[in-house]
């Protein structure tokens, strides 16, 4: 993928596109190329290390870097130190998709940056650009609104497309991009510290970074962004990566320091100091998915007495389903995890040295901290009204251009990460939101190139979304989106050795297709499943059929 001209598309009409003519349905696997995201080229070989203390062995790495990084079949990680430039490009994403941010590379040229005085290796950061109106003088404007992994991710690529105009990110936290994920777990116990979370290919960058500052309007006509105080910055081109916000529930104490979420650095400082303040025994966990699971986890490590209450049966219904969700709660319950599924609480009550829950079936639970781990809500408020279509989420077509309210692509506006929901051709045409930190790299990338193609030229977004967990020190892995699937096959291994590979598949007119695969305790052998997601797999012959002469 070339682009000519390293400034944005111009402005043209916006164009409309038909996004509920057969919603959800599938598309046949041979319809679309099945490509893989797409990387710059770099022209210098770099060197990587990595932190073994902190590495977990996902293999997630080799997935972006075979040619550098390989686990063996002994599960230990094996790579090469000094990467020669042809693979240099595929390494430095391996470091951006790290989850524990435990790959260092050194060295090298990312496209987009410019190589100091000193020669090879010496790539001081120019001075930021100014962000005013007086500095805008011939020169083009791109804001990113979000200052998270997706909105760094594309801020990196426009510089690494040769963007050399305005680049601005807006973030409400008061930090540079973190990997989120440790929150909830060594964050949590000390095993990481906030240095240690921060992201470390990009660190280079060009741009001018407004953080601690709060977005609270878009003025789409005018292409201006309202902040605090009555102050606009206007753009050329803009996107959203504003990510979620921790769900909550509207019957919980909202001035208790024994109540809280896990969604910022800031959150999670402020469970640290609650579970300390209250010298916790007892700790109660709200919510079934993998936040509110490892939760648990990390509560029961630090020896504390762990009440886990989830609304749904089993654990992770919604994205394993009942068979695989139901060995979660099994991993749970051996830990220590008191594990209680289809429960609800009716009432709060705080006492001030104690929290007393009443729970639908009528049991009560006193606890010293309630953290509450029911997922994320899209941080869309501040678009209310902007003219951009809006649900759950952002809504965008298939190359991320954002949706007006009259179903029209805005070409100068894109949105990336947690935030946006698109249809994803490999699946079907069906508009959703994924959310996982390779996937902010992937779609924060992807969104920049076709903020600068424009809608006419840019491709279509067709991801394998990639997640991961650890349980208890079971590593849980997966691609795809298992939960579209109807049908589940244990291809590897076996659900009683809780060691084994699932395949989720889903029937469509055109056959099976495979909708998604997870790996408990399998990296090496996940590998393989990869590639097939959304592709179609062959009918059975039916028995005793006559085959056509």
């Amino acid at each position: 993928m070339t682009h000519p001209h390293p400034g944005i598309a111009p402005a043209t009409p916006a164009r409309a596109i038909e996004l509920q003519s057969t919603a959800g349905a599938p598309v046949r696997a041979d319809a679309f190329d099945l490509p893989r995201p797409v990387l710059v080229p770099e022209d210098e070989p770099v060197r990587v290390s990595v932190d073994n203390n902190r590495c977990h062995i996902y293999g997630i790495c080799q997935q972006e870097a075979p040619e550098v990084f390989r686990i063996s079949e002994g599960g230990s990680l094996h790579y090469t130190r000094a990467v020669p430039a042809e693979f240099a490009a595929q390494a430095r994403q391996a470091v951006r998709v790290c989850p524990m941010q435990a790959i260092e590379i050194h060295g090298g040229r990312p496209p987009g940056t410019t190589r100091g005085p000193g020669g090879p290796g010496d790539r001081r950061p120019v001075r930021p650009l100014r962000s005013g109106t007086a500095a805008r003088t011939g020169r083009r404007r791109i804001v990113v609104a979000g200052a998270g992994l997706a909105g760094l991710s594309a801020a990196t690529r426009l510089r690494e497309r040769g963007f050399d105009g305005e680049l601005v990110l807006v973030g409400e936290e008061p930090h540079r991009p973190y990997s989120r994920p440790p929150l909830s777990k060594q964050y949590l116990t000390g095993g990481l510290t906030a240095e240690q979370l921060a992201f470390r290919a990009d660190r280079s960058l060009d741009a001018h970074w407004l953080l601690d500052t709060r977005i609270l309007g878009l003025d789409l006509a005018r292409s201006a962004l309202e902040l605090r105080g009555g102050e606009r910055l206007p753009f050329d081109g803009l996107v959203v990566a504003t990510g979620v916000d921790a769900k909550r529930l509207p019957e919980a104490p909202v001035f208790s320091d024994r109540v809280r979420t896990v969604r910022t650095l800031h959150d999670a400082a402020a469970v640290q100091r609650a579970l300390h303040t209250a010298r916790a025994r007892h700790v109660v966990v709200l919510g079934g998915g993998f936040v509110g699971c490892e939760l648990a986890c990390t509560a029961r490590q630090a020896g504390m007495d762990v009440t886990l209450v989830v609304h749904s049966a089993p654990l992770l219904r919604r994205v394993l389903g009942s068979r695989v969700g139901g060995v979660v709660a099994a991993l749970q319950r051996r830990a220590g995890v008191d594990v209680r599924l289809a429960t609800q609480v009716t009432d709060w009550q705080d006492h001030g040295d104690l929290l007393r829950l009443r729970l639908d079936d009528g049991t009560l639970l006193d606890c010293d901290v309630v953290v509450l781990g029911l997922g994320g809500e899209p941080r869309t408020e501040w678009l209310r009204g902007s003219g951009l279509s809006l649900g759950d989420g952002v809504l965008c077509g298939p190359t991320c251009h954002a949706v007006d309210a009259w179903g029209r692509l805005v070409p100068h506006v894109v949105a990336a990460g947690d935030v946006a929901a698109w249809p994803n051709p490999r699946f079907d045409d069906r508009p959703r939101r994924v959310e996982h930190l390779i996937h902010a790299v992937e779609m924060g990338q992807h969104a920049a190139d076709s903020l600068l193609r424009g809608p006419a030229r840019a491709a279509r977004f067709a991801p394998v979304p990639r997640f991961w967990s650890e349980q208890h020190g079971t590593r849980i892995q997966g691609v795809g989106i298992p939960s579209l699937g109807t049908d589940v096959e244990i291809v590897e291994g076996s659900l009683r050795a809780e060691r084994f590979v699932a395949r989720y598949s889903r029937a469509t007119p055109f056959g099976p297709q495979i909708v998604g695969a997870v790996a408990f305790d399998m990296p090496l052998e996940l590998l393989e499943y990869r590639d097939e997601i959304g592709r179609s797999r062959p009918r059975p012959r039916t028995a005793g059929r006559r085959r056509r002469r």
